[in-house]
């Protein structure tokens, strides 16, 4: 159950964290550390990065439910974190880790650690489900 409630949770967050990003694309660029960093603000941009949170999400969140069908829904809904997750670890192998203290939590918490311990938990839930 506790890995299950932990797939909900960040599920929400990233539900949350795509619904900013889609009401207001200025205010989730200026307030992320790091990403005025990576060039002129593009609102279909982050709206399109704001679909991918909402939809990953609500694949990660439905891994609450108990049963294989949900859980091959996390985990389907933990591929594009965990992938977000690689580029920006390929990113700090290819220019370096990020000097900023705050670029590098919002980066290295934000996005590694939540992608791939998300993609653990999916992956785990999916084997005790049952799915593989």
């Amino acid at each position: 159950m506790a890995v299950r409630l932990m797939l909900l949770c960040i599920g929400l967050l990233y539900v949350a964290t795509g619904l900013w990003m889609l009401a207001s694309p200025e205010g989730w660029y200026a307030a992320v550390p790091g990403v005025t960093m990576t060039g002129p603000n593009n609102h279909h941009f982050v709206s399109d990065i704001g679909l991918a949170y909402i939809a990953s999400g609500a694949g990660l969140a439905l891994g609450f439910r108990a049963g294989a069908t949900a859980a091959a829904l996390a985990l389907a809904g933990a591929t594009w974190p965990v992938l977000h997750a690689g580029l920006h670890v390929w990113g700090w192998i290819s220019h370096g880790f990020p000097a900023r203290a705050d670029v590098a939590i919002s980066e290295g918490v934000g996005v590694v650690v939540l992608g791939v311990l998300g993609f653990i938990l999916a992956l785990a839930n999916a084997r005790e489900e049952g799915v593989f």
